[in-house]
């Protein structure tokens, strides 16, 4: 079905055949370019790497809207998968883009990012609030408002040195057990999001236990 989907919504639908389709949006931030694939600041990136690959959903690049965008289905729930190529700190020019051209509704799309304020292998969902993180902090500061629907994934602070060359860095050996677990987990929560909602999520998700 995917590969007969258009990528040219309106009013938060798209068309497939004679039918217009509402369709949930998510978010994964990071930084493009290979240098930084595997980057903590990239965890955004990889859910959606994990969700493409666990939903079989084909990402194509969007020249109008600076992003990869995949159209396809989770469930019985229509679905667009965006990794924005904007870099981490104009991740809002993307998505207010695409929200604005689409006719979003808050409830209707997510961003999923990295979050040193918790430690490596949990994650918490949030339906609103403020953020020190400058990617959704710049989104919410694009919208007008707080209520965003976010998945922070926990990367741990340095214990010393600069934070921006700590984000940038990639996860030491030992790590990635750890991360290939939780961007599992983060997948799934994804996909409860749409499947059942965000208060499902909080409450099946935001606990203290890592991975």
């Amino acid at each position: 079905m995917a590969a007969a989907l258009r990528a040219d919504f309106a009013c938060g639908v798209y068309f497939v055949g004679k039918i217009w389709v509402k369709v949930k949006i998510i978010f994964g931030l990071g930084n493009p370019g290979f240098q930084y694939k595997n980057n903590r600041h990239n965890v955004g990136y990889m859910v959606v790497e994990e969700l493409r690959k666990k939903e079989k959903i084909r990402l194509r690049r969007s020249f109008k809207f600076s992003a990869f965008l995949g159209l396809g289905k989770i469930g019985k729930s229509d679905v667009a998968l965006v990794e924005p190529r904007t870099f981490m700190n104009n991740s809002a020019v993307c998505v207010k883009k695409i929200l604005d051209n689409y006719k979003i509704s808050p409830k209707d799309f997510l961003v999923v990012y990295d979050d040193v304020d918790l430690p490596l292998g949990t994650m918490r969902f949030r339906k609103k609030g403020k953020a020190t993180h400058r990617g959704i902090s710049f989104i919410i500061e694009s919208l007008n408002g707080e209520e965003v629907n976010r998945l922070r994934i926990g990367i741990d602070k340095p214990g010393t040195g600069d934070l921006s060359n700590y984000v940038l860095s990639d996860f030491s050996f030992q790590e990635k057990e750890i991360l290939k677990n939780v961007i599992s987990k983060a997948a799934s929560a994804c996909i409860d999001w749409v499947n059942f909602g965000a208060d499902f999520v909080m409450r099946n998700y935001n606990r203290k236990d890592k991975g």
